[in-house]
């Protein structure tokens, strides 16, 4: 049985107007794609569908978290993530090629929203993974990695010891200045 089933909207018996959809992602629903990063989650989505004779408009919200390794301190943690999206859905014998429009035969009565909602999520996830960080964005990691970085970096202001090739690069530094 597909468990991807819940994510299809069986539009056809809709009155034409505004339809209120929810939806839950948990960590099931990332199994189902291929070569993702992102294995676990608790995400809510809320749909607003406006059904018109000829077109879908599904406003789309979502938030909660993903399971990320924090880029700093390789430490797995809950990255609260949230977005807002627009999906249009045209009917039409002629598809064409625009982003964020899906394309149906008039015939169609279920509209499977699965994919997008998982390229929704994943495109919401930063660039820069830190699940420890406070509001400001700060890492408020407490990590044995974090403090190995910090012992192991030295400042030469202060005429400490520092390794030579390091050491010639600073000269090189200091003659092109």
């Amino acid at each position: 049985m597909n468990k991807l089933r819940q994510y299809q909207i069986p539009f056809k018996g809709l009155k034409e107007g505004q339809h209120q959809l929810q939806f839950e992602v948990k960590d099931d629903f990332f199994g189902h794609f291929k070569e993702t990063y992102l294995h676990s989650g608790d995400i809510d989505i809320s749909i607003n569908l406006d059904k018109r004779s000829s077109l879908l408009v599904l406003d789309i919200d979502f938030s909660g978290t993903v399971k990320v390794v924090c880029d700093l301190s390789c430490e797995e943690g809950d990255l609260p993530i949230s977005g807002k999206e627009q999906l249009l859905v045209k009917f039409t014998e002629t598809p064409g090629e625009e982003e964020q429009v899906i394309y149906l035969m008039p015939g169609e009565t279920i509209l499977d929203i699965a994919q997008h909602l998982y390229e929704f999520i994943t495109l919401s996830v930063p660039i820069r993974r830190v699940p420890c960080a406070n509001k400001n964005g700060e890492p408020t990691c407490n990590s044995k990695a974090l403090d190995l970085i910090g012992d192991n970096t030295t400042d030469t202001n202060k005429g400490e010891s520092i390794n030579p090739i390091w050491a010639e690069l600073e000269k090189l530094k200091n003659i092109s200045s």
